[in-house]
């Protein structure tokens, strides 16, 4: 179904289909990976744009910032080993031998700061360069969000997948790594609808650190289905850029916007997906959950949506998870859904392995209740 802005006021309702929904997660991930800055971060805006051209009137706002580049090389034994360097934390040209092994557990990799401690204590011993093993049931690498405001230690340091440390913490290492920061640019993207009155905004991040089909393409299919049923109501999508670099597209935006909102639904990580249970079986996974700054009482239908698709909501938040905590300072009221599956911030996180047309055919109709459901509230108690 196509709905352009001159049709935007003939709203018509159609089905879920999660095969059209899935592929949209499918073309994401075959993108590539989805960092801030990139030729595939370029590639990923050019992609969104056709998607959503047919819901509005389409502009991007760029938001400039400090990229981080890099060129590196891990050998063990003289052989290479994949990795990835910790963003913003070393700049400069390092050549060593005196590379220490550790591991750790990233908390899947969404706080900024998780590795501070660690670091520190490599600092103190002495050692010249840092290699981190990260923990993962599967013994995947998992990146971690940064924050450009944070300060840095200086010291040169790489991640690797956790299924290798016993055979680097034994092995010669030599670690080559060139860091720089030059003029970085990611944008935001805006569809606005020509309906009038004071407006929803539906927003969903675009990036991430590899193809992160749950973490982000199941978001933004999400948001595209809850988009075209919520078209006839005064409506802006925002797609964010820079989400793994301390959320600073939505900072940008928040501190750009004139006019504040009706309302804000943000539809952040992993929304649709999936992981084996107990029993082999594929199923939605427990740890998603929404916050709202609405009451109890107000939020009571929002709550009973999201349940429908085993996602709890917390009211009343004045503490967010994720991009919620940009959104919040509008000071309107604000929807916020989060959560993390096993592949999140991995090179596995591939449309297969996350979700199914299923899983996204449940949640996108859920999210769509939940989110008519909240902006009806939200205008009743402003």
């Amino acid at each position: 179904m196509s709905v352009g802005g001159a049709d935007a006021g003939r709203h018509v309702t159609r089905r879920v289909s999660g095969e059209d929904l899935y592929r949209i997660v499918c073309e994401y991930a075959a993108l590539g990976h989805h960092r801030s800055g990139t030729d595939r971060d370029v590639a990923t805006t050019e992609w969104f744009v056709e998607l959503m051209s047919d819901l509005g009137e389409v502009s991007n706002s760029v938001v400039e910032f400090e990229r981080y580049e890099t060129s590196s090389e891990l050998t063990a034994n003289g052989r290479p080993v994949d990795h990835l360097a910790l963003y913003y934390e070393f700049t400069g040209d390092a050549d060593t031998t005196d590379v220490a092994v550790r591991r750790l557990d990233p908390l899947a990799g969404g706080f900024p700061r998780v590795a501070d401690d660690l670091i520190d204590e490599t600092r103190r011993a002495g050692r010249q360069a840092l290699v981190i093993a990260t923990e993962h049931p599967d013994g995947d690498l998992v990146a971690i969000n940064r924050d450009l405001a944070a300060p840095a230690s200086g010291l040169p340091t790489v991640l690797v997948a956790g299924r290798h440390h016993e055979t680097l913490a034994s092995s010669a290492l030599r670690l080559k790594l060139k860091a720089r920061l030059a003029v970085g640019r990611t944008a935001n993207i805006e569809v606005n609808n020509d309906q009038p009155g004071r407006r929803l905004v539906l927003t969903t991040p675009l990036h991430g650190w590899f193809g992160a089909a749950g973490e982000r393409g199941t978001g933004i299919a999400v948001l595209r289905y809850v988009a075209e049923q919520l078209v006839h109501r005064p409506l802006t999508v925002v797609a964010t850029g820079g989400h793994e670099l301390g959320y600073l597209g939505a900072y940008a935006w928040v501190d750009r916007c004139a006019e504040p909102p009706a309302c804000v639904a943000h539809i952040g990580a992993s929304p649709a997906v999936e992981a084996p249970g107990p029993d082999g079986s594929r199923r939605l996974i427990d740890s998603r959950i929404a916050m709202t700054t609405l009451g109890e009482s107000s939020a009571r239908p929002v709550g009973a949506a999201l349940g429908d698709a085993g996602i709890s909501l917390r009211c009343g938040s004045d503490s967010w998870l994720g991009e919620g905590e940009a959104w919040s300072r509008l000071g309107v009221p604000v929807l916020s859904t989060t959560g993390a599956g096993p592949d999140f911030h991995t090179p596995s996180d591939t449309p297969e392995r996350s979700t199914s047309p299923e899983a996204l055919a449940q949640v996108a109709e859920a999210v769509h209740r939940a989110v008519a459901g909240f902006c009806d509230a939200a205008t009743v108690c402003s």
